[in-house]
């Protein structure tokens, strides 16, 4: 045991460390113990290597936590900003809308047309606000321009019918159905409304345009950095207000940018500049505002605590690789050598002491080692020589239970056929038990050739298939290609007489034996098969548990051959049980391929 620890202790310690790559002398007085103290300065550096990528890592998720807040707050106030601008509209749209109704209602038109008048007068945003009919026809405005154009052509007449729920905001367009116009860019919001006209309910659109100077307003009022910039998309993904002057069309960089991401967060690369893009979506409007936010300083951050901590995490892989290869110089030499001459030893070559010089505690671990080596040379010796006449013993005992009762029951078969005159069968008989027996006992020898071994069970087919007077008939499917192999004998005779014995039902129908012997990759593959009444799948479990059972076997059947060829082959060999109820018993023997000459074994 201790010889075996110290086996692994040193494999351990080599596996840790480089090859020697020369002994430094000035050194050897270093204990181990001292040595150990340098191997834990490099744990130390090393754990510091951690901590530094570790608080790189978090420096990193924290500046990406602060980019990504800050950026939604940002987009929020902005989101935040224009709602408030769009609910303005929509409240003074909705009660216009109302008051339409009422009034029109009880055929105060005037009143009404004097509320849209100072409903444009109180916003400045709002240019013009008209009512039309469903024909459209102007029935109230609060603008003196003059209505030239056929107002149901424009898209944002027909979505205010096509979806009369909500508003409708249309892009910035140049208002075009007045005669003149002294504005250049309006924004149209547009719903389908009810009025009276001579007591009868009508629908109509009530239309108010917005110029965007207030958009631009409200851009400017947030501080995005250096060529930050916002874009506003409406659901057709088209632009209605960009504060980048360069950012028209949709090449834009910055728009396909917005396509891709379309909802939420991301960091761009934008020209030289890094920015944080925001995007969300402005209630009431489906429109998309995106917040496009300059994060160049924090990036110049991150970069310069790469950098450092590259810097300081070169400086400790170097000072770790120098003390890594000073410590394997100091102590690979003497372990080395140990190590070389213990996988000497466990590749079979003579075992033998080993003088070591090098610091005190190998020295005497060699001293340990070499004490090791003479006590387990004498208890190996005393191992082999009792091994051997152990398995001589088990291998014999298990031998010498296959034929006594075979013996006796062949000689009583061959008087009874004497005295009945059948002097064919009593010669065949004789003839196939005397071959039968010379194989058996092979000059006291116990691995025999394939070939005899098949040979030998055929003489004992023949010998039973008289003696059970033809009540049986065998077939033999041999592949000549094992003839040159070798196997431990009398393994197929015990199996081939349970197969006899208990799986031949005479009664009813002529049995059948079949032996096939064929190669399988690595391996002899025999099968010994019968057509008779077949075995339980409970059956087949406890004759498998019997015959893997440890200890002396009692029958000179499967557990007989099983003990033999595990003692002999070891877990390669094996032996398989299948069955099918009134149709067959198979069993397979599996043994590895050995070509060794007919000598003695394990004597």
């Amino acid at each position: 045991m201790k010889f075996i620890i110290s086996v692994t202790v040193l494999k351990s310690i080599q596996a840790i460390h480089p090859n020697n790559i020369g002994r430094l002398s000035m050194f050897k007085k270093l204990s181990i113990s001292q040595a150990v103290v340098v191997v834990l300065m490099g744990m130390v550096i090393a754990v510091l290597l951690v901590t530094g990528i570790s608080q790189r890592v978090i420096f990193d998720s924290t500046t990406e936590d602060v980019i990504q807040s800050s950026s939604r707050e940002i987009n929020k106030q902005v989101i935040m900003n224009y709602e408030n601008y769009i609910n303005e509209v929509i409240n003074t749209a909705n009660y216009l809308s109302t008051q339409t109704i009422e009034l029109s209602e009880d055929g105060r038109f005037v009143d009404l047309n004097s509320m849209y008048e100072q409903a444009a007068k109180l916003s400045e945003d709002m240019v013009s606000i008209i009512l039309f009919s469903a024909e459209g026809d102007v029935i109230l405005t609060a603008t003196e321009e003059a209505v030239v154009s056929d107002v149901m052509s424009f898209d944002w007449f027909t979505s205010a019918f096509n979806n009369p729920e909500i508003f409708h905001f249309s892009t910035p367009h140049q208002q075009v159905i007045f005669g003149s116009s002294i504005y250049t860019e309006v924004i149209t919001v547009t719903k389908k409304v009810q009025f009276y006209d001579q007591g009868l309910l009508q629908h109509g659109v009530l239309m108010i345009d917005l110029i965007t100077v207030n958009l631009i307003e409200l851009a400017l009022k947030t501080n995005l950095g250096e060529n930050g910039h916002i874009l506003i998309l409406n659901d057709q993904s088209e632009f209605v207000y960009a504060s980048n002057p360069e950012c028209t069309d949709e090449t834009c960089e910055s728009k396909i940018y917005v396509d891709n991401i379309i909802l939420g967060g991301d960091s761009v690369k934008l020209g030289e500049d890094y920015m944080y893009v925001n995007i969300n979506t402005l209630k009431n409007t489906r429109w998309r505002i995106a917040t496009f936010i300059n994060i160049n300083n924090l990036y110049e951050a991150k970069q310069q605590a790469t950098f450092f901590s590259t810097f300081i995490l070169g400086v400790s892989l170097i000072l770790s690789l120098g003390l890594s290869i000073y410590l394997s110089q100091r102590i690979s030499n003497p372990l080395n050598k140990l190590k070389n001459h213990m996988q000497a030893i466990e590749q079979g070559e003579q075992m033998s002491e080993i003088e070591i010089s090098g610091q005190k505690e190998v020295v005497a671990l060699t001293k340990t080692f070499n004490h090791m080596v003479v006590e387990i040379k004498q208890l190996m010796q005393n191992i082999v020589v009792e091994q051997k006449e152990k398995r001589k013993s088990e291998f014999q005992a298990l031998q010498t239970q296959i034929h006594p009762h075979f013996l006796y029951n062949t000689l009583d078969s061959i008087v009874w056929l004497a005295e009945n005159n059948m002097n064919k069968e009593v010669v065949e008989m004789v003839i196939a038990l005397s071959r039968f027996f010379r194989i058996s006992i092979s000059r006291g020898k116990n691995v025999i050739s394939v070939k005899d071994e098949l040979e030998h069970a055929q003489h004992y087919l023949l010998i039973q298939k008289i003696r059970y007077n033809k009540k049986f008939d065998y077939k033999l499917d041999i592949n000549p290609k094992i003839y040159e192999y070798t196997i431990v004998k009398l393994v197929l005779q015990p199996i081939i007489e349970n197969a006899i014995y208990h799986g031949i039902n005479s009664e009813y129908e002529q049995g059948m034996i079949l032996i096939k012997a064929y190669p399988q990759k690595k391996n002899l593959i025999f099968e010994i098969e019968n057509n008779g009444y077949g075995i339980t799948p409970e059956r087949i479990a406890e004759l498998t548990n019997q015959m893997k059972k440890e200890g002396q076997a009692q029958s000179v059947g499967l557990r007989n051959v099983y003990q033999r060829i595990k003692l002999y082959y070891g877990k390669e060999a094996d032996i398989i049980i299948t069955s099918e109820l009134d149709e067959m018993t198979n069993i397979k023997i599996i043994i590895p391929m050995r070509k060794e000459e007919v000598d003695e074994k394990n004597s």
